[in-house]
């Protein structure tokens, strides 16, 4: 590797390692945000009522321009990454406006217990955001389809079934899924409607571990729904331990 290529790929990485970054910081300010309701809107006090009301319905507006948004967000940017255009701060956007939707549905529906979990995820998310940008792609999928399935585990476990929330999980965990499969049959590129190849996954990707991480989160979210809430708590500790055994893996694997 010349001077040049070692410079080319040294700005890679610290590109990547600054949208990482910016992530955490993102998480860093939801976190802040998630004080303020927790504070006022969780444990207001008597005279508070009022804020406390505020709160709630800037919630709810904020759930379903936030849902909204996000749709749109994809959508737009499905529409420029096939016209070859940039679709990354589109994405981001609706990334973004997603988490923000599904912060204030969790402290709406599930209240302190809610707040409790989202004091956990939004660090969580910022974890794979770095892991997408720093690590390899192939355990991010693997990580994202474990961790929506521990999300899903933990909605059956406060629903003691499955509700909407555990089966948008279980749609997510296929869908993730499906892009493994889709990935590994088109050796882990994009083709654009130009012909553009972009790829996503290296070519020594191994998606054994991905797929299955899939497989295996789609049956313990099944599980716990049908068997109740209790069974799905013990599910949460399995599926981080799979989790943890992915990231050895793959943390092997680069030696």
């Amino acid at each position: 590797m010349d001077k040049n290529q070692r410079e080319a790929r040294r700005h890679q990485e610290d590109m990547a390692l600054n949208r990482g970054l910016l992530w955490v910081g993102g998480a860093i300010i939801l976190e802040c945000l998630l004080l303020l309701v927790n504070r006022y809107y969780i444990n207001y006090m008597v005279s508070e009522v009022d804020v406390a009301i505020l709160f709630m319905n800037g919630m709810r507006a904020v759930r379903i321009a936030g849902a909204a948004a996000a749709v749109l967000g994809l959508v737009w940017a499905v529409l420029r990454f096939r016209k070859g255009q940039k679709a990354g701060a589109a994405a981001v956007a609706a990334l973004a406006c997603g988490a923000v939707a599904v912060c204030c549905h969790v402290a709406l529906t599930f209240q302190e217990n809610g707040m409790r979990m989202l004091f956990l995820l939004v660090p969580a998310w910022a974890g794979l955001a770095l892991v997408y940008y720093l690590y390899q792609r192939e355990f991010f999928l693997g990580a994202v389809a474990s961790g929506l399935s521990v999300l899903g585990l933990w909605f059956v476990r406060y629903k003691d079934g499955l509700g909407l929330e555990s089966v948008l999980c279980l749609l997510g965990i296929a869908l993730v899924t499906a892009a493994a499969l889709w990935l590994k049959q088109n050796g882990g590129v994009i083709r654009r409607a130009d012909g553009e190849e972009i790829r996503v996954l290296s070519k020594k990707a191994v998606y054994a571990p991905v797929l299955a991480s899939g497989l295996i989160s789609l049956a313990a979210v099944l599980l716990g729904g049908f068997l109740g809430g209790s069974i799905a708590y013990y599910l949460i500790f399995a599926m981080v331990a799979w989790l943890f055994a992915l990231l050895v893996f793959y943390t092997v694997k680069l030696m």
